[in-house]
């Protein structure tokens, strides 16, 4: 399945997987594809909805079982343990590649860009002006965009990752823009502009037929209020905002050494950190692989737990769920004394 979950995860920036720790379904697993959809102008449906979803389980015959949890998979945010009626259901939510798309190429767009670059975002900048989406003034860009803003969608293709900054120069193109970003996905839509304007906008769209919910996701006045006046200053605040978004569910780090492993068709076994207590030395969603020959990349925090489990790899058929007890003595007991517990799942890759 690693094949097909880091496929989507370029191609979206997203994807989300589910498996049971324990119960009559443990070690079933599956994956929860974004599948974009632009919704039409108006619709009453959020943005949030502008991403349905594929639920693709890993033995076809689980259908009826994962459709049975599919809220519980769909409604959790972040990688995190969830309950399933009593029992332990691990959620990974893999996040990658974020984008930054910069509406209006003006004075606050050139250091947003260069923050956002600075970030690690892959960054577009858009305007209806030639001259200004240029190299001279955004040489750090990965996508420099000439073109009316009621045309973004010919553009700007949809992505589940995305940060918008609408920056445009003047009320109609801010109201352009937000017109059609409202019938995407995004995980941040943010507009500039005083209260005043944001209410006039805000006014004009809901009789347009847009709602309250929709245009309640829309952070306007954009950015964390710092009081700068200098355009670097609003960057800052822009991308203070956009920082805070981002992070405000835990999704794991995605070790691209392991996509690469997997990615290139070697074989060998993938261990996953799905929970942890206590002193324990890697977050929940760590990885590694480890492949026949001995190469490990990647990490689940080394020491004991992680010699344990390069250990048991040789033993793994195909799934397998096992709990490790960082103390002196009693089941699961690993001859410590840190006090934390960790379970760790194997898969042969």
């Amino acid at each position: 399945m690693y094949n097909k979950i880091y496929q989507i995860l370029d191609e979206k920036g997203r994807v989300k997987t589910g498996i049971f720790l324990d119960g009559p379904y443990m070690e079933k697993k599956c994956i929860l594809k974004p599948e974009t959809v632009i919704r039409e102008e108006n619709s009453s449906e959020t943005a949030d909805q502008g991403s349905d979803v594929q639920l693709i389980p890993g033995n076809p015959e689980d259908q009826a079982i994962w459709d049975k949890y599919f809220n519980i998979l769909k409604e959790t945010r972040e990688t995190k343990v969830a309950q399933a009626d009593g029992h332990r259901l691990f959620v990974e939510d893999y996040r990658k590649n974020p984008r930054l798309v910069i509406f209006g190429g003006g004075h606050v767009s050139q250091p947003t860009a260069h923050l956002g670059k600075m970030l690690g975002f892959h960054v577009t900048v858009m305007d209806d002006r030639e001259d200004f989406v240029t190299r001279e003034r955004f040489p750090e860009a990965d996508q420099l965009v000439y073109g009316d803003f009621k045309d973004l969608d010919q553009y700007i293709a949809p992505y589940d990752n995305a940060y918008y900054v609408i920056l445009t120069r003047g009320h109609l193109g801010d109201a352009d823009c937000l017109r059609r970003l409202l019938h995407r996905p995004y995980e941040y839509l943010g507009m500039i502009g005083s209260k005043n304007k944001v209410r006039v906008t805000r006014e004009n769209l809901l009789k347009e037929g847009y709602t309250e919910a929709q245009l309640d996701e829309v952070h306007a006045p954009i950015g964390i209020p710092l009081g700068g006046q200098l355009p670097e200053e609003i960057a800052v605040s822009i991308m203070a905002e956009i920082v805070k978004v981002k992070n405000q569910h835990y999704s794991a780090y995605c070790d691209e050494k392991v996509e690469a492993a997997v990615l290139e068709g070697r074989p060998g076994v993938m261990v996953t950190i799905a929970e942890k207590s206590g002193s324990s030395p890697r977050g929940v969603g760590s990885k590694m692989f480890v492949e026949p020959s001995g190469h490990i990349t990647g990490s689940i925090g080394g020491g004991k737990v992680e010699f344990e489990a390069i250990h048991h790899c040789k033993e793994v058929k195909e799934k397998e769920v096992k709990h490790y007890a960082l103390t002196a003595d009693g089941k699961d007991s690993l001859g410590m004394i840190c006090g934390g517990q960790v379970t760790v799942v194997f898969e042969q890759v």
